[in-house]
């Protein structure tokens, strides 16, 4: 069970929340649509840009472009990890083990992967 007295509602809800203020308050993207879905000890996050960022388009055009886009966008996201991992744990009362971000540059999408602690003997993210 994530934190006392969450369902799974409530913690897709404060994901999404927390996620979102993340994104813009430091990586400056905004998203139109987010879909958060639990399962287990897995949360995942899908997030759909609002708008394709004209520079990003056309440097994306590129192979070579596309892989500096998603360096570029992995070293944002790994400068404050830390501070999401924070924020999720705060506001679904459970410990985060680790987040992973991919980038598909083409759709507009981010997808994270939180992945809870179950080194206690139960699944943290289990609603």
């Amino acid at each position: 069970m994530i934190g006392t007295g969450f369902n799974k509602a409530e913690v897709e809800y404060a994901v999404a929340l927390a996620v979102l203020k993340f994104q813009t308050e430091f990586m400056k993207s905004h998203y139109s649509r987010v879909h958060v879905q639990v399962c287990d000890e897995l949360i995942e996050v899908t997030l759909t840009r609002s708008a394709p960022i004209p520079a990003e388009e056309k440097l994306a055009r590129s192979p070579e472009g596309r892989i500096l886009l998603r360096q570029f966008y992995q070293a944002l996201f790994d400068s404050c990890r830390d501070l999401l991992r924070e924020r999720i744990e705060c506001a679904i009362g459970a410990k985060v083990e680790s987040i992973i971000n991919d980038i598909d540059l083409t759709a507009g999408k981010s997808t994270l992967f939180i992945r809870g602690n179950g080194t206690t003997g139960h699944s943290e993210f289990r609603p």
